[in-house]
């Protein structure tokens, strides 16, 4: 697990068994309706997008969160590293610095990517706002509609990003 990033792992036992993940108990949401609230709360279906992993700041913000996860990549997650992605989109501001580091922690990577300004795009900022729990955080970045990350510094990109098969 990445240093200091609290983890959790979601999973409902009508859909599927735990993930054997290596952090904290995993949170079964059929037994527990009010972690079932918190993560509808943040655009995540306990129906549809479990399990899931979140990794958190101690104070409780979210940095990353994958959603319907393998065993092997909710483990992978829990670690603190990536898994193969193929498409990836960077929802941006033009005045934000942080994005431009995080953009160019990708080119490096020779990571391709979509960029969508969300300052023009109220969807775009609308989507942000739902997965970071009403938070305007940029960059959000999201990895084939299952892996967000919420302003990841340079060092957690990379975890992120070092899945074998990387495109």
């Amino acid at each position: 697990m990445h240093q200091n990033l609290d983890c959790q792992v979601y999973f409902n036992s009508h859909e599927q068994a735990p993930p054997p993940v290596p952090c904290g108990e995993p949170i079964d949401v059929a037994a527990d309706p009010a972690a079932a609230h918190q993560l509808i709360k943040l655009g995540i279906s306990p129906r549809h997008d479990l399990p899931a992993v979140l990794l958190r700041e101690p104070g409780g913000k979210i940095r990353v969160a994958g959603l319907r996860l393998s065993s092997e990549e909710a483990g992978r997650l829990a670690a603190g590293a990536g898994f193969p992605t193929s498409r990836r989109r960077v929802y941006s501001s033009a005045w934000c610095p942080d994005c431009r580091r995080a953009k160019r922690v990708l080119e490096e990577a020779a990571a391709r990517y979509e960029e969508v300004d969300i300052d023009r795009d109220p969807r775009a900022e609308a989507t942000v706002l739902e997965r970071s729990g009403g938070r305007r955080v940029v960059p959000t970045l999201l990895f084939d509609d299952r892996l967000w990350a919420f302003n990841p510094d340079p060092p957690l990109l990379r975890r992120l990003l070092g899945g074998p098969g990387e495109s």
